[in-house]
């Protein structure tokens, strides 16, 4: 039986508890939440007596948690199965060692324990690559405080704004599992930073969100928790610039097989931009026999004045900038230099194509072309397969 049902069982039994127990979905540390202390307790010892193992199970997790640790403490084991009682101690002995202590004659209600000394707290940040489309998911991870953690996770993008915002409980082992896969994923694995500068990231989101475009319900709810309003560092990408300083030229050449390679871009306009270049070509090209070598160039054409368009070209600015500081921190200091460089370049007024712009656009313009192709009946009469279009690239 699942700790889920087993709770269920709990609900049934504690019936003035069940309005407490039922709506955490079987979730450990929804339900140390919703629970005040002697409901925990009476809920866990119920779970020891008549369903030993989901009460093991609850009792680990709670462990993990201070002040779940200390209503572990608190539970009497005089009345438990053997079993139950053993796994008891362990956990006792366990919560103890990290210094959760229980007074004699104590209650329920007043023993909570606190790790100590303040070094101890949890403060802690993550930010992530961008992915193809521009966006990117940054973690602020900070103690909880009534014990263990929070995860805050929010998907930003430069022109959709705070697309996504979620936040967790979590115990410490969690926090610590979760870090390491952050750190080790094969594609898009997460950078520390500092919490301040990724509130900075968040604050510019903020500022920049569509105003036809909800904000995400729970980033509602959280934003006067969050402490947006004394984030006053400089984001990560900013950081960098006073980091490296000086005038050594970075390594364009590698920074191009980043994205050639798939590791980086492409990064595209908006949909909305993709799809009018679309039907103007269609229109310009309908009259004409296949002539593929003569789209591509238009292609070509109508992407780089996209890409090198005000709106779309500070965007990937501030994405270059920010991804330098991924390199950076990754001791590739030359492919920071060449993000730099690519940002820079990118919001001068005088903004010109280059290797690193056409690496760029390079998957754009294809999927582009074989959408057109596709639409204008090219690729019907050679038998080609149909390519993505202009729309999916913002799929």
């Amino acid at each position: 039986m699942s700790l889920a049902e087993s709770l269920e069982s709990a609900a049934e039994a504690l019936v003035a508890d069940a309005d407490s127990i039922r709506p955490a979905n079987g979730d450990p540390f929804q339900l140390l939440e919703l629970l005040d202390s002697g409901a925990a307790a009476r809920v866990l010892a119920w779970l020891f007596s008549h369903q030993p193992e989901a009460g093991v199970e609850l009792a680990s997790a709670w462990s993990e948690d201070d002040a779940g640790a200390a209503l572990v403490v608190s539970i009497p084991e005089k009345d438990l199965p053997k079993g139950a009682r053993k796994a008891l101690r362990r956990l006792v002995h366990q919560a103890r060692s990290r210094g959760v202590e229980v007074g004699e004659g104590a209650t329920a209600e007043t023993r909570v324990g606190r790790l100590p000394g303040l070094d101890e707290k949890i403060s802690l940040a993550y930010v992530s690559p961008y992915d193809p489309r521009g966006g990117r998911l940054v973690y602020i991870v900070e103690s909880n405080p009534s014990g263990g953690a929070r995860v805050i996770e929010a998907l930003l993008d430069l022109e959709r704004g705070i697309v996504d915002f979620q936040v967790y409980r979590a115990g410490r082992r969690q926090v610590a599992d979760f870090v390491r896969d952050l750190k080790g994923r094969t594609r898009f694995a997460a950078v520390e930073s500092d919490p301040e500068s990724v509130r900075a990231l968040i604050s510019r989101r903020l500022a920049s969100h569509p105003a036809d475009r909800p904000l995400p319900k729970t980033f509602i709810e959280w934003r006067g928790k969050l402490g947006l309003a004394e984030a006053t560092l400089p984001t990560p990408g900013e950081q960098v610039r006073s980091e490296l300083g000086g005038n050594e030229a970075g390594d364009l050449e590698a920074l191009v097989r980043e994205i050639e390679e798939g590791n980086l871009g492409p990064w595209p306009p908006q949909s909305t931009r993709l799809e009018e270049v679309a039907v103007a070509l269609q229109q310009e090209f309908s009259d004409r026999e296949s002539d593929s070598a003569g789209l591509e160039a238009r292609v070509d054409e109508e992407l780089r004045g996209l890409y090198l368009g005000s709106e779309t070209a500070g965007v990937n600015a501030e994405r270059f900038e920010e991804t330098a500081y991924l390199f950076w921190k990754g001791e590739r200091s030359e492919l920071a230099r060449a993000c730099l460089e690519t940002a820079d370049g990118l919001r001068s007024e005088s903004a010109e194509s280059g290797p690193v712009l056409t690496a760029l656009m390079a998957g754009v313009g294809t999927a582009l072309t074989q959408d057109l192709e596709q639409r204008l009946g090219w690729a019907d009469a050679a038998g080609a397969p149909a390519g993505a279009g202009a729309g999916e690239l913002h799929e």
